[in-house]
């Protein structure tokens, strides 16, 4: 019997053992797969123990076992723990509170144990027996603080893994049910062990229990996919993103990047190493992705170099108590849509241009002529008088009916052509009829304005426009100018330009005639 029961324990222990360097492997994946893994372990060395005490040893070698086994049961029920908070949460970190709970704790029992034999706390004494296992202990008082305190751990361990079933996406309950139920079995069994030790020979088969309970736990968490819960969602979010994504922690640290983030750095910034992790940020994150976070959250757009548009989303990272993690940036590649939106702000800016302009000339048209014209008069003073002119094509009526009227747009181009020549920087000007322009003239006096009209009308004087039939068309253009200082309006001032311009066709045409009285 007994030699039966060391060969289960001897397979416990390498069965634990196996499955702890399996797990131990996916220990990348989320801290859960760690404290399974530790669990197996510790099941591993309590399972080890078993197998020598079904021999004949000396009470010294099997007061060190016995020592080992208190290992083996602690490091069992504080890694199952971890594994029930981990399941209950994939991001808890235990507090300094609960880890000096879970350290100090175990490290006081376990000095009690070994101490023993000065103070026989843990056992009353220990009675040596003729066959296996070799030695009867009979329990003290700390040994009950301690079975106490493994069962208070166990009992937390249940309830955060019922508020794991309860509060985690109902994907996830049957794996949560499933390490629920296998909890229960080195429970029962334990109880049968403290309680009726004479149904085992005096053997404690609590590891062999325990042995189930880890099985059925690695079935949950690494067959039906438990611990997958996180990496899968990081996959979804992260890894198949687009956008680029860089993790960096509270220390301005790099600690995760998604491919096209590390893509985008290859191809911007070639002297840095392939992975950036464990880079400082600001190696490659501009100061403002780096800085300040006005209620967690910040989002701009980056030009980043030639080409190249960024829209930025720089989010706080967090935990339950409010505190600085790291944060996460994320950048998205805009450039098509801001060349997009660029094009057509060109084409409606072009459309609007388009509008206020004469299609046949390219000049600007009446719609943008009066109120540009009525700003620059209002503004006129004394000490800055704004000039207007007033032109039209002499006998353009002619033209048309002797050439047709593609002639006649050809010498209203040209005409266009040649009061344009004469434009300063500030002028104004506009066809404002079917052969008529107006030039506004800002700062120009009666004097200036003579000389602008007289020089706009040499040029058109001087043009010889070609007809398709041959021969050209020579083209005048009778002027009609007023000066308005301060208090004008345009129409006033228009009408006295009016006026000259008909007296310049009444008085020969070709000429130049201005105001008889400036407008005032």
């Amino acid at each position: 019997m007994h030699e039966v029961l060391a060969l289960a324990f001897a397979l416990a222990a390498l069965l634990n053992g196996a499955m702890a360097v399996l797990t131990w492997r996916r220990r990348s994946a989320t801290p859960a797969a760690t404290a399974l893994a530790a669990a197996f372990a510790s099941l591993a060395l309590w399972s080890a123990v078993g197998v020598p005490v079904n021999f004949a040893l000396p009470r010294s070698a099997h007061a060190v076992l016995v020592q080992s086994s208190f290992v083996g049961v602690l490091g069992a029920v504080v890694a199952m723990y971890l594994l029930s908070r981990f399941v209950a949460d994939p991001h808890h970190r235990p507090g300094r509170v609960e880890v000096a709970h879970l350290v100090v704790v175990p490290l006081a029992l376990l000095a009690a144990v070994a101490t023993d034999p000065w103070h026989h706390l843990v056992f009353d004494r220990v009675v040596p027996l003729d066959g296996p296992p070799w030695f009867e202990a009979h329990l003290g008082p700390l040994f009950w603080v301690h079975t106490a305190w493994c069962y208070g751990l166990l009992a937390a361990s249940y309830g955060h893994l019922g508020r794991a079933w309860w509060r985690r996406p109902a994907a996830v309950r049957p794996q949560v049910a499933l390490l629920v139920l296998g909890g229960l079995v080195p429970t029962a069994g334990n109880l049968l062990v403290i309680g009726r030790p004479d149904l085992f020979s005096g053997q404690d088969l609590t590891p062999l229990f325990f042995t189930v309970t880890a099985l059925v736990d690695a079935r949950a968490v690494l067959h039906r996919g438990l611990l997958q819960v996180v990496p899968v969602a990081r996959a979804a979010v992260l890894e198949n993103m687009q956008d680029s994504i860089v993790v960096v922690d509270a220390g301005g640290t790099v600690v995760d990047v998604n491919p096209p983030g590390r893509a985008y750095l290859r191809a911007r910034r070639p002297d840095l190493p392939a992975d950036p992790v464990g880079l400082r940020a600001s190696q490659f994150l501009t100061a403002r992705a780096l800085g300040e976070l006005p209620g967690g959250h910040l989002a701009y757009e980056l030009e980043h170099g030639p080409g190249l548009h960024l829209d930025v989303h720089v989010t706080a990272i967090r935990d339950r108590r409010g505190r600085d993690l790291g944060r996460v940036v994320v950048g998205r590649d805009i450039t098509e849509l801001v060349e997009t939106r660029r094009h057509l702000e060109r084409l409606r800016a072009q459309l609007a241009e388009e509008a206020v302009r004469d299609p046949l000339t390219g000049l600007h048209n009446r719609r943008h002529f009066v109120p540009a014209a009525e700003a620059l008069v209002a503004g006129a003073s004394g000490q800055r008088p704004v000039g207007v002119l007033v032109v039209d094509v002499d006998h353009f009526k002619r033209v048309n009916d002797a050439h047709g009227h593609a002639a006649g747009d050809e010498v209203l181009v040209e005409v266009a052509g040649a009061l344009a020549g004469t434009v300063r920087e500030g002028d104004l000007l506009a066809r404002t009829g079917g052969e008529e322009f107006a030039l506004v003239l800002p700062g120009a006096d009666e004097e200036s304005v003579a000389a602008r009209g007289e020089a706009l009308r040499a040029a058109c004087a001087a043009l010889a426009v070609p007809l398709v039939a041959g021969g050209r068309v020579r083209p005048t253009v009778s002027v009609g100018t007023a000066v308005a200082r301060g208090g004008a309006d345009l129409a006033r001032v228009l009408g006295a330009a009016d006026g000259a311009l008909y007296a310049a066709k009444t008085g020969g045409r070709d000429r130049v005639a201005a105001a008889a009285v400036a407008a005032a």
